[in-house]
């Protein structure tokens, strides 16, 4: 119903071609994916769809996935052009994600306990297929918030397959190693079978509940995990700021554009400020 062509000029913006227009909405408004056709698209007037190398498009006729495409320039046949066709595209390029689980509303322990956890990771959409049709599920509209909230509902099933295992001190203080390195194989495998690559998941802190102190036997071992949360999260900080000035350097070698830059930005600033709030509390 379409083929690739080469070699071909086009105008900017020019009317024929469907392509994804995209606005930066900020790091969690900002779309992930787009569907034509919208209210008011007439697919008569298109002979073209393009596809950028960072997306792929799933093309739909009366309902019916006919093909995946990866990036180029198409062009489509006239029994294309008719009501019933439809073309998604989808955003296969990495996404740093923040997450976090409150503690009011954690994950149970083996003793009873509530713990909550928090933490940020990155991923891509590696199966377009998998991930439209189990995930979106059919929705119009569907943004980094909205991958966030389904992640999040993800890892409390995720979690308490794990969390029911250990008591609330073994989480936080004496296995918690073991428990950070369960959670992101189980993690990693869930988010393959919905069309997910993780590619990394960091565990920067575990809440304890609110009254922890019945946790510790000693003093110390209070000290010993406030330490330890603060350590990691100073870490964190130093880290990000440091992949910033990368993004900066790479932007003043014109390795990447300024819209790619303000976008990697404001992820990492809003990484830095979550990390920053989050050592107040502890401090």
């Amino acid at each position: 119903m379409y083929r690739e062509i080469k070699d071909k000029k086009f105008k900017d913006n020019d009317p024929e071609i469907i392509a994804w227009q995209r606005e930066d909405k900020g790091p969690l408004e900002t779309p992930i994916m787009y569907s034509f056709p919208q209210p008011g698209d007439n697919i008569k007037n298109k002979k073209f769809f393009a596809v950028k190398d960072y997306e792929k498009t799933l093309f739909y006729n009366k309902g019916e996935l006919i093909s995946i495409s990866g990036g180029g320039v198409y062009e489509l046949d006239k029994k294309a052009r008719i009501k019933g066709t439809e073309i998604v595209w989808i955003d296969t390029s990495f996404t740093e994600i923040p997450w976090g689980i409150p503690q009011s509303e954690g994950i149970p322990t083996k003793d009873g306990y509530v713990v909550g956890l928090y933490g940020d990771l990155k991923l891509k959409i590696s199966d377009v297929k998998i991930f439209y049709n189990d995930v979106v599920a059919g929705t119009k509209v569907w943004r980094i918030q909205d991958l966030k909230d389904w992640i999040i509902s993800l890892l409390h099933t995720s979690l308490r397959d794990i969390f029911k295992n250990y008591t609330a001190k073994s989480i936080i203080l004496e296995d918690r190693e073991r428990v950070i390195n369960l959670v992101i194989s189980k993690v990693t495998e869930e988010f393959l079978r919905y069309g997910l690559e993780l590619e990394t998941f960091n565990v920067i802190g575990i809440k304890a509940p609110n009254d922890a102190e019945k946790l510790f036997e000693h003093d110390k071992e209070r000290i010993e995990y406030l330490a330890k949360q603060r350590k990691d999260l100073q870490k964190r900080i130093e880290d990000l700021k440091n992949k910033l000035k990368e993004q900066q350097d790479l932007l003043l070698k014109d390795k990447i554009i300024q819209e790619d830059y303000d976008k990697k930005k404001k992820q990492i600033q809003m990484f830095i400020k979550e990390a920053q709030d989050e050592l107040k509390k502890i401090n």
